[in-house]
């Protein structure tokens, strides 16, 4: 086998040019190896590489570093960090499969017996470089933008589970006048007319908010459970208390069936949001019937139901009802509760599962494993 050589830039540009499937081929080799965990197919794990290596044979058959092209610019490597981000590699990793690029092109052209040096050296490196940060940057970009949306959206969800307790306390604020006689009502004006501008006030915050952040992101959970061992009857039972104005209105019986003995590994306030906004669609279909929330644990599982024996959920929304801002066109309502649940159970490693005959009511029921050692 004969020594490397050197060669003008014009013989290396007509070599990788004729070789590229040999260059995607041995970069391939390892980068399957870099995103094995992935489990990629081939042309999803390819297919920035051959505009990267047009790019370079071009700079090197007209012997310079050139200018970026705008197909190069807005295309391949921006496009790719985006597509990384959302296979969810690090940015280091994105950076690491560019740079296996670097080692292709040596490696190949080693194979016929040529050198990668000087101008040629630094043509390579400068639009592997430009790639780099192009990727980078566009990796960032959609970094920022899925946290931003993901901040704005969990915002949503706070101000959508306000609502209920902000109703529930407007009832009871309503409740407690009703009990007053005409002298300890006069008395008491002005407190309950403070009470009544400043629920007013936060219910148009709260508006605000649903209006201005309500979106689809379809990016995942933002809820990051902080899982404790906690008891569920408390907590079951200290909520349906709390919306016991709301269900009194509505003329509704909750009853609660989760054993005393149950407890649960997982992030009490959310599996509370959890409760609260099954609790609240009942309530929306179940006006003069009653509701009931039970549990039961098996091997460390808590599986957890709230029925209703309402009009139940349409046919037509079963399919998508836990799909963010889907709402029954009949009923009041956001359409994130449900969503809400859906992220939340999810993030605990669980599911969520509704079932309904129209008429006759609605089941919803979510299982919790218990967490994962670490």
């Amino acid at each position: 086998m004969s020594d490397p050589q050197h060669c003008t830039l014009e013989h290396l540009a007509d070599v990788f040019g004729r070789c590229q499937e040999e260059i995607i081929a041995e970069w391939r080799l390892q980068a399957a190896q870099l995103l094995i965990d992935l489990q990629l197919d081939k042309p999803t794990i390819t297919d920035h590489i051959p505009d990267v290596i047009a790019e370079i044979t071009r700079d090197l058959a007209l012997s310079r570093e050139g200018t970026l092209s705008a197909e190069h610019t807005r295309g391949s490597p921006p496009a790719h960090g985006v597509q990384r981000f959302h296979d969810g590699l690090d940015v280091g990793e994105v950076v690491a499969e560019y740079n296996l690029l670097r080692t292709a092109f040596i490696t190949v052209a080693d194979r016929h017996h040529l050198y990668v040096v000087g101008e040629a050296s630094r043509i390579i490196n400068r639009r592997i470089d430009e790639a780099v940060r192009l990727a980078v940057m566009a990796f960032a970009a959609q970094q920022a933008l899925i946290r931003k949306e993901q901040e704005d959206e969990h915002l949503a969800f706070i101000a959508h589970d306000l609502r209920t307790p902000l109703n529930a306390v407007s009832l009871w604020v309503e409740e407690l006048k009703s009990g007053l006689d005409e002298r300890a009502l006069m008395d008491a004006a002005d407190a309950f007319e403070g009470l009544r501008r400043n629920l007013q006030s936060v219910e148009a915050l709260v508006k605000r908010v649903m209006e201005t952040n309500v979106q689809v992101s379809g990016t995942g959970s933002s809820f990051r459970p902080e899982r404790r061992k906690f008891e569920l009857w408390p907590l079951t039972q200290r909520l349906i208390l709390d919306l016991r104005s709301v269900s009194s209105k509505h003329a509704i019986e909750v009853v609660n069936e989760v054993p005393r003995a149950v407890t649960m590994d997982g992030d009490a306030g959310l599996i509370s949001q959890v409760f609260q906004n099954l609790l609240g669609n009942a309530f929306k279909y179940a006006a003069r019937g009653r509701v009931v929330v039970s549990a039961r644990e098996d091997a460390g599982t808590v599986t957890c139901v709230v029925r209703d024996n309402g009009a139940g959920i349409p046919l037509e929304m079963l399919s998508k009802v836990f799909d963010k801002l889907a709402t029954d066109p009949e009923k009041e309502g956001t359409g994130l509760g449900l969503a809400i649940v859906k992220q939340i159970v999810e993030a605990h490693g669980g599911t969520v599962l509704a079932e309904s005959v129209h008429g006759t009511g609605a089941t919803f029921t979510f299982s919790i494993p218990p967490a994962e050692e670490s």
